[in-house]
């Protein structure tokens, strides 16, 4: 086989990462819709639209990039196909304002036949090495069935018919995690699955440097202000430092063979980055109320704590413990920081709990020897 697959030095090839930019595009939409208030709120429609929209962004980033992990050959065939998914992403982005009613048939008829795609590069992997990889055919077929019952979702005129556009993607998940043991047959390239997922973490944490920017741009300086972006830009600068201190550990660790603990893992990390973000523009606008900036900030501050500290806890089960006392609270300091009479103190609440947190990592976790779980 001519794949890249665990090739010595492997990185990121130029087209994946040009791949990332119409991500970062997509992904830019989604974050814009949370971006706007009504009288100090954010919609319930607003808030129903994020994981409508990100959920199957993510889901379409994700698999290209487990097909890519193990079957990419930087051919001209592999190029064309990921030309083509973009394309077909940045048309499905177009489609995601009005997603939830007048285009949701649009969205969904895009999403389906960029699911079609994928399964038509896994039969070809199946027809070309049968006897070499064993779940090609089967991941195809869980690829079609899942984007069946997400088409489906139109044939229903009530909102039930969201439950069942997740449904499909929710069935493509669990079909990949039902092929396990197959996976392990052809395991991930490790060096390239880290430093695919760490990029896509440097994407959202790169929406919150834009929505800081983008903020300052339009406000008069004063305290509050300054006191908002400051203590935003220091959250994302540690949240940074602490993400990526110890990442590398994933790429030799025995646990990380199908990937699917990280992979999954990152979509609640990325959804809570990407939550943090508008929180840190709103509270350098100042238009968001106390309850809805304090009910944000709990679920985005916890859905990243889950989102990195699930992984390590599998991986390195040493540390297990204390990443739960650790956990439990800085998610305590998060929620004890919503009760502060402003937004832009409830924001320094949440960098202080990211300060101890980072401490607590670095005192009580990182000092621990995790070599026996390491190839």
């Amino acid at each position: 086989m001519a794949f890249l697959y665990k090739q010595p030095l492997r990185h990121a090839t130029w087209l994946e990462l040009f791949f990332d930019l119409v991500f970062v595009a997509a992904i830019g939409i989604v974050t814009h819709d949370l971006a706007h208030t009504h009288h100090g709120h954010i919609s319930f429609e607003q808030l129903l639209r994020f994981p409508l929209v990100f959920i199957p962004m993510w889901w379409i980033w994700m698999t290209h990039t487990l097909y890519s992990n193990r079957f990419d050959s930087d051919n001209r065939a592999d190029r064309l196909f990921s030309l083509l998914l973009m394309g077909l992403v940045v048309i499905l982005a177009t489609f995601s304002k009005n997603s939830l009613d007048k285009e949701f048939l649009y969205f969904v008829i895009v999403y389906v036949l960029i699911r079609f795609f994928m399964a038509a590069v896994y039969f070809n992997v199946h027809s070309k090495y049968e006897s070499e990889v064993t779940f090609a055919k089967d991941i195809a077929v869980g690829t079609i069935i899942g984007a069946i019952i997400s088409l489906s979702s139109l044939l229903i005129d009530s909102n039930f018919k969201f439950l069942f556009f997740y449904a499909g993607i929710l069935f493509d998940m669990f079909w990949q995690f039902k092929l396990k043991d197959k996976l392990k047959e052809k395991p991930v390239d490790k060096a390239h699955l880290v430093e695919r997922l760490g990029l896509l973490a440097i994407i959202i944490l790169g929406e919150s440097m834009i929505s800081i920017v983008s903020s300052l741009s339009s406000i008069s300086w004063e305290l509050y202000d300054i006191l908002g972006a400051t203590s935003g830009f220091i959250l994302i600068c540690a949240i940074w430092w602490i993400y990526f201190d110890s990442y590398h550990k994933f790429e030799e660790a025995k646990k990380i063979d199908t990937g699917h603990v990280l992979i999954y893992m990152h979509l609640f990390l990325c959804m809570g980055l990407l939550i943090l973000a508008n929180l840190i523009r709103h509270s350098i606008l100042e238009d968001l109320d106390q309850h809805t900036f304090g009910m944000l900030a709990v679920i985005g501050l916890t859905f990243f704590y889950l989102g990195k500290q699930i992984p390590y806890m599998h991986a390195f089960p040493i540390w297990k413990k204390q990443i739960i006392i650790n956990t439990t609270i800085c998610i305590g300091i998060t929620f004890a920081s919503t009760f502060l009479p402003r937004i832009e103190y409830s924001l320094v609440g949440m960098m202080f709990g990211m300060f101890v947190y980072v401490f607590l990592t670095f005192k009580y976790i990182l000092t621990v020897d995790v070599s026996d779980y390491l190839e």
